[in-house]
């Protein structure tokens, strides 16, 4: 196959990719006492190749936080406070993942509750893991 052919093949794989829906499952694993009395998370995270789309939280009670996601590609500005304090690095530098990019996610619930998430995506295969704070100070560790 031809340079240019290969070339073309690629770029319209990505134009068919970037109106792709893709849905990954969050679990958020306790890191702190708060968290260990309310117990591991489900969630759920839904992009259309963008990287950015929206995120959903069930918490032990029933509420649902309703939020968004989006990953910086070449990196992030004020990411990894939350992310090195779970992690144990010094600084976010010092966290990297092969084809990586630094996503935030923020959401909301109905009774007030909220979530700050922070983690590193594989921009290749869409997994990735991080940390998240609940308005209540439990902290987690998160994997999808």
């Amino acid at each position: 196959m031809s340079r240019i052919r290969l070339i073309g093949v690629v770029v319209g794989m990505l134009a068919i990719c970037s109106a792709c829906t893709i849905t990954r499952d969050v679990q958020l694993y306790p890191d702190n006492d708060p968290a260990r009395a309310l117990g591991p998370l489900n969630g759920s995270i839904v992009g259309h190749g963008n990287l950015n789309g929206a995120m959903t939280l069930t918490m032990p009670n029933g509420e649902i936080l309703n939020g968004r996601y989006s990953i910086g590609a070449g990196g992030g500005v004020g990411f990894g406070s939350l992310y090195s304090s779970v992690y144990g690095a010094t600084t976010s530098s010092s966290m990297s993942m092969s084809g990586s990019g630094e996503g935030m996610a923020d959401a909301v619930g109905p009774h007030g509750t909220t979530a700050h998430c922070e983690f590193m995506n594989n921009n290749f295969n869409g997994h990735g893991h991080g940390a998240c704070r609940i308005s209540d100070g439990a902290i987690y560790r998160m994997q999808y």
